[in-house]
């Protein structure tokens, strides 16, 4: 059986970052796909900010154009930010599953009874994620977006904050998200006393499902009727000529 080659899109500049989220994905889907990863071509190293998650959408449609210039092809996109920059976008213009490490949290959250809690770095994230649950109909189950801080990124530390604010909360289950966490997240759900939902690898395991009942591909079109200027060549490609995807 043809294994389903899957885009694994950081929409940060850190290496070190598209490295972690490609050992993951080896380890967990490995010997089920095919893999690539590439690094956002531009933007913010860490991506803590509105604009930088405007920047990095832009980024990721850009990641998406150069890697399938030439004529590759993917049989899914896995956007591998805890946020999902540029997700809806590259639907758009793509007729292959897309699928981002926070909508699959979500998803793999709400698949039980009751409400849950989202844990992770970075304060303009709160507001952030509760607008992606809102937009993605998942409002009414989040009770609430723990904030881990900075020293959260010790284990013993991060584990026993989080676990007093789900108790405080009142849910059985938190998703711990953010890419920057993937080397350590083992050892801080170790440390915490509900149930963690790692969404990173629920979301690797939901890109090989969507690969399994996707429909053969079809044209996509370009995202507007209107002229762009100053995109790079490959992406301004990909607007304006639309191919196989």
């Amino acid at each position: 059986m043809v294994k389903p080659h899957i885009l694994l899109i950081n929409p940060n500049t850190s290496a070190e970052i598209t490295e972690a989220i490609r050992q993951l994905a080896l380890a967990e889907i490995g010997d089920q796909a095919v893999l690539t990863a590439v690094t956002a071509p531009f933007g913010a190293r860490y991506i803590a900010t509105r604009t930088a998650v405007t920047i990095a959408a832009h980024a990721v449609i850009d990641a998406y154009a150069q890697a399938t210039a030439e004529g590759r092809k993917y049989d899914a996109v896995v956007v591998a930010c805890f946020g999902d920059p540029g997700v809806d976008a590259l639907k758009e213009i793509t007729a292959v599953p897309v699928l981002g490490f926070a909508d699959g949290g979500l998803i793999a959250a709400a698949a039980e009874p009751g409400s849950f809690a989202i844990a992770t770095i970075g304060e303009a994230w709160r507001d952030m994620l509760i607008e992606l649950a809102l937009r993605r109909g998942f409002a009414d189950r989040l009770a609430g977006v723990i904030l881990i801080d900075e020293n959260g990124r010790l284990p013993e530390i991060a584990g026993p904050q989080i676990t007093a604010a789900a108790k405080t909360l009142g849910v059985s289950r938190v998703i711990v998200g953010g890419t920057g966490l993937i080397p350590i997240l083992d050892a801080i759900a170790d440390q915490v006393g509900v149930t963690v939902i790692d969404p990173h690898r629920s979301t690797l395991h939901d890109a090989i499902r969507a690969t399994a009942g996707a429909p053969e591909a079809e044209q996509h079109r370009p995202a507007s009727n209107s002229p762009f200027a100053g995109l790079s060549p490959a992406l301004l490609g990909l607007l304006q000529n639309p191919r196989i995807a």
